[in-house]
């Protein structure tokens, strides 16, 4: 495996490859706009793309530090998934009936995106054949709990996430460690990179001003908001804030969220392997580890894997060596393919990287507005951005348009739930709960407990949000 570390993904280096685009200089002028968005990953993508189509005269300009793409938006495992498997918090957070109705809207996204991409021309390997959460050794739970798929039927919705024995986990995909699992419809895979260009490519011709290696130094709290750069402004009536984990670093959200990095590798192609082990369709994989595996194929015969552990950046420092060059980290996500696919002993692993993680305390994002009122968040997407974005694409767009609609009456447009405890405490908090989570899983795969310590560590950050769920219950 080559050490990570690359400025680019495997994922934004094919898109590249594919079409590189039209370019987007740096902004180095003063202009005037009616919405100026920050942060050119999905969720301030799929904003410009709402506010488009709702109001084509509207002038919007987006600024991106990196290129499109280059942050957690081509960084990620590129899975567009519905919340089924978390449908018991999202109910105890936000009320059964509003509960479900989130977890519905985010699951109708997945086919509603798919459409969109074939109707805009937009090729980003996209594939709805669903998901298994895997129970990879008879410890593990996760993705396939009882408790979701027992909801999902009391509620109705039994036909979206489905249980599975074990030989019907094996028939989708034959590793010797699945004992079981979970069947999950509404989750498609894709090249998330690829999106991400094909959204820029679409937003251009629809006259969007995009500025890419632009980076924000500060946004003047006034009537209209100035957007300040290193080498030019933004004046805009309206400001959307999308920049995911980099906004650690803004003192409105220094206690919104955690900073954790994923990292990812992928394979060379396997194609004849992948068809060994009867993974012969594009569904999406997750382990039910508590600090999970996620893996899937792609369109050129390869397995992308990430999760098992991952690293925690202190403050607001969402890039370093921490975000893009921990081998260890990496490591991990290669085993972790070994141990579920022994068959695939000696495949060779051409690319690694790393990705920072907004991870909200409540594992949903939140939508704020700053004052002076003209200036609207929309963070926090704890790992799940491609379908949360898309519909929070759909809530920032009908905020800043002043619309009250079914966008912006769903629970989750609301300011942060829960709130990360203050610097310097948060780092060694998040760093000791990552550590306990990472051994609990090492003892457990290797047949022992979990051990006391790590069990009430590691059940740090979902027991308080089920305390939270229990006190407002």
């Amino acid at each position: 495996m080559p050490d990570p570390g690359a400025a680019r993904s495997f994922w934004l280096e094919e898109a590249l490859q594919d079409d590189p685009g039209e370019p987007c200089p740096p902004l180095e002028a003063n202009v005037v706009v009616d919405v100026c968005i920050v942060g050119g990953g999905f969720a301030g993508l799929w904003t410009a793309v709402r506010l488009s189509e709702r109001e084509p005269g509207l002038r919007i300009a987006l600024l991106e530090q990196d290129i499109v793409g280059g942050g957690a938006s081509g960084r990620n495992g590129g899975f567009f998934s519905s919340s089924w498997w978390d449908l018991p918090a999202l109910t105890g957070l936000f009320g059964e009936r509003e509960g479900l109705r989130y977890a519905l809207v985010l699951a109708d996204s997945v086919a509603e995106a798919e459409e969109f991409c074939e109707r805009n021309g937009i090729d980003c390997w996209f594939h709805l054949d669903g998901a298994m959460g895997v129970r990879a050794g008879s410890w593990q739970e996760g993705i396939s709990r009882r408790s979701a798929i027992d909801l999902c039927a009391r509620l109705g919705y039994g036909d979206r996430m489905i249980a599975l024995s074990a030989a019907e986990t094996r028939a989708r995909a034959d590793s010797p460690t699945f004992v079981g699992g979970a069947f999950i419809r509404d989750v498609a895979v894709l090249q998330p990179a690829r999106l991400a260009r094909g959204l820029r490519r679409l937003l251009l011709e629809r006259g969007v001003r995009i500025f890419e290696r632009t980076r924000v130094t500060a946004v003047d709290r006034s009537r209209p908001s100035v957007v300040r750069t290193d080498h030019g402004a933004v004046r805009a009536d309206q400001v959307v804030l999308t920049h995911g984990a980099w906004a650690a670093g803004w003192r409105d959200f220094s206690r919104s969220f955690s900073v954790i990095v994923d990292y990812i590798v992928v394979t060379e192609p396997i194609p004849d392997k992948l068809e060994e082990i009867g993974w012969t369709s594009q569904i999406g994989i997750a382990d039910g580890r508590e600090w999970l595996y996620y893996l899937r194929p792609t369109d050129d015969g390869r397995i992308a894997i990430g999760g098992g552990t991952g690293g925690v950046v202190f403050g607001g420092r969402a890039s370093g060596r921490v975000v893009t060059n921990d081998r260890r980290v990496a490591e991990v996500a290669a085993c972790g393919l070994l141990r579920m696919f022994p068959q695939l002993e000696g495949t060779r692993f051409t690319h690694a990287w790393g990705g920072p993680i907004d991870q909200t305390p409540a594992f949903v994002p939140f939508y704020r507005t700053l004052e002076p009122g003209t200036i609207h968040a929309g963070l926090g997407y704890s790992g799940h951005g491609l379908s949360q974005t898309y519909v929070g694409g759909k809530i920032l767009a009908s905020t800043v348009l002043g619309a009250e609609d079914e966008w912006t009456s769903l629970a989750v447009n609301r300011p942060e739930t829960m709130k990360a405890p203050p610097e310097p405490f948060r780092w060694p908090v998040v760093k000791v709960i990552a550590s306990a989570l990472e051994r609990g899983d090492a003892r457990e795969e290797a047949g022992k407990r979990r051990g006391v310590v790590n069990e009430l560590l590691g059940s740090g950050p979902i027991g308080l949000r089920e305390r939270y769920v229990t006190k407002r219950q």
